[in-house]
C-alpha cells in the first residue's frame, strides 16, 4: 500500500540535506525519523485525495516521494535536525512542494504510472545577500534580454 509508512529514511535525510548529522546518536535518529513520519502523511493525504492509495506505484516514484518526504520534513515541518534553511530558501520550497502536492492531487502528476499530463519540475531564481550580488543579478537579467 503506498499510502502507509514514510518514504525516506534517516540516512536518506541527512544525505540530501547534506546535514552531516550522527545517525549513531539514538536522539538524533528518533527526531528525523518523527519528523518524517509527520510529512510522510501529508502526502498521504494527498495521495488519497487523488485516490492514488491503491495503485502500484511507477518504477520512478521511489525517488520522487523520497524527495517529498525529506522537503516536507525540513521545510514544512521545519525538522530542526541538520542544517537550518534561510526564511528564503524555506518559502522557495514551501511553494515547489505545495505546487507537487497540487499535481499530484489533480493527477497531473500520476504516481501510478498511467495517465499523468505534468511532471515534477523545479525553477529557481537567483538571490541576493549583499549590494555586489543584487548588481550582478540586474547586470545579468539585462543582459539575458533582447
Amino acid at each position: 500500500m503506498p499510502c502507509t509508512g514514510v518514504y525516506a529514511t534517516p540516512a536518506q535525510y541527512n544525505i540530501f540535506m547534506c546535514s552531516d548529522l550522527d545517525l549513531t546518536d539514538p536522539d538524533i535518529l528518533a527526531q528525523i525519523t518523527e519528523y518524517l513520519s509527520i510529512a510522510a502523511s501529508d502526502i498521504q493525504a494527498v495521495m488519497s485525495a487523488a485516490g492514488m492509495c491503491s495503485c502500484s506505484l511507477a518504477s520512478w516514484t521511489t525517488a520522487y516521494l523520497m524527495k517529498l518526504n525529506v522537503i516536507d520534513a525540513a521545510v514544512l515541518q521545519n525538522c530542526p535536525c541538520g542544517n537550518k534553511l534561510s526564511q528564503e530558501a524555506r518559502a522557495m520550497w514551501l511553494e515547489w512542494i505545495n505546487n507537487q502536492f497540487e499535481l499530484i492531487r489533480l493527477n497531473k502528476i500520476d504516481l501510478c504510472g498511467g495517465t499523468g499530463t505534468d511532471y515534477p519540475a523545479f525553477g529557481s531564481v537567483e538571490q541576493s545577500l549583499t549590494e555586489w550580488t543584487t548588481a550582478e543579478i540586474v547586470i545579468n537579467a539585462n543582459a539575458r534580454m533582447p
